[in-house]
């Protein structure tokens, strides 16, 4: 383009080779200008204060030169760009004949020169700031990214830790039951039956809380109905067929608790017993609920073999204190007083806030 307007004044006044060869000196280099913004800035630099120079040529409008100016301020390195700075109205007054010349009547041209200039280093700071904000937008993606898998991370663990806990008690359930029928139905045939009925019972109450679990991660379905603190009479009843005497001692005043604790302490209770049933060999078991200013207490001891202080916790174990870390509380696990049977404890944070039973039914 630049060469297009600048070969009409030539042709008009029928100018000389050279002065078509500067002419293409001052635009066809400006092609390569933002692959090496200097080496053409001093091309074209050259070639335009030649054409300047050269007698009884058109003198039109130096825009190859501006073009590269702006080029080099944009695109060329400090460095360059600090040359180009001085070097641009210099060059102005190195194509005029005097001094007094350049002052007085080449100002538009010098102006021209640092105006370019100055749009040259307008565009290169938008441009950077561009460049920050989408560095900044690709950091901020990248962090949503990383958010959204840690989330569902931490939902496909929970999701795992609640089918581990639910088939396991419910496979427990079922397994001593089943071993002990065929001695019960010789012996005690009245009594086989209501062995069956706990196996169907441990089946069907596994099959509803799956059901519920899997609602859960369902979004067309509604929010899953968790088992908590208050169904923890109907699993002792449970498990209490199985012949382990359970019971159960509260202390202080229940109150409400988040729905994250209520599960955690429900599915804490459950795997405890779960375990005395599989591993123990227990007879006895106790569930100890202690309600103080901050804090649900939670310990289940047996008075069965007990556990080797050297052995690895199991999955139920490590799912035990994984609920309660992620309540912002601990749990622990070790032999029972004088090494006798196991206990399992927890403690679960309950905010101060929230009002005792009492107090919301006044």
């Amino acid at each position: 383009m630049i060469l297009a307007v600048g070969l009409p004044p030539l042709v008009i006044n029928r100018a000389p080779w050279w002065g078509y060869a500067l002419a293409v000196g001052i635009s066809i280099p400006l092609a390569w200008r933002r692959r090496a913004p200097f080496a053409v800035g001093v091309v074209v630099g050259l070639a335009g204060i030649a054409y300047a120079q050269v007698p009884h040529l058109p003198q039109a409008m130096p825009y190859g030169v501006l073009v590269a100016t702006y080029t080099i301020a944009d695109r060329g390195r400090r460095w360059q760009r600090w040359v180009i700075l001085v070097a641009a109205p210099l060059g102005v007054l190195g194509s005029t004949e005097s001094v007094p010349d350049a002052l007085f009547s080449y100002q538009f041209p010098i102006l021209l020169s640092l105006s370019a200039y100055g749009l040259g280093v307008a565009a290169r700071t938008r441009r950077r700031h561009a460049e920050v904000l989408q560095d900044r937008a690709r950091h901020l993606v990248r962090a949503r990214q990383a958010e959204a898998a840690q989330a569902a991370a931490a939902e496909r663990e929970r999701i795992a830790r609640d089918m581990h806990d639910i088939l396991a008690h419910a496979v427990s359930m079922m397994v001593v039951q089943a071993e002990a029928g065929p001695v019960v139905v010789r012996s005690d045939p009245g009594r086989a039956e209501a062995v069956f009925d706990a196996i169907a019972d441990a089946g069907r109450d596994a099959t509803v809380q799956l059901r519920h679990l899997l609602r859960e991660t369902d979004d067309r379905g509604g929010p899953g109905s968790q088992p908590g603190i208050a169904d923890l009479a109907e699993l002792v009843t449970v498990v209490g067929r199985t012949g382990v005497a359970v019971t159960v001692t509260v202390d202080g005043v229940a109150r409400p608790v988040p729905a994250g604790v209520d599960v955690a302490a429900y599915r804490i209770v459950q795997e405890a017993l779960t375990n005395v049933v599989r591993h123990a060999g227990a007879a006895t078991a106790s569930v100890r609920l202690t309600w103080t200013a901050t804090e649900l207490e939670i310990a289940v001891a047996d008075d069965g073999g007990g556990r080797s202080a050297a052995a690895t916790p199991g999955r139920g174990l490590v799912g035990i204190g994984e609920r309660a870390a992620a309540c912002g509380g601990a749990a622990s696990a070790g032999a029972g007083p004088d090494g006798r049977g196991f206990t399992v404890s927890a403690r679960l944070p309950v905010p101060t806030g929230m009002r005792s039973t009492a107090e919301v039914e006044r």
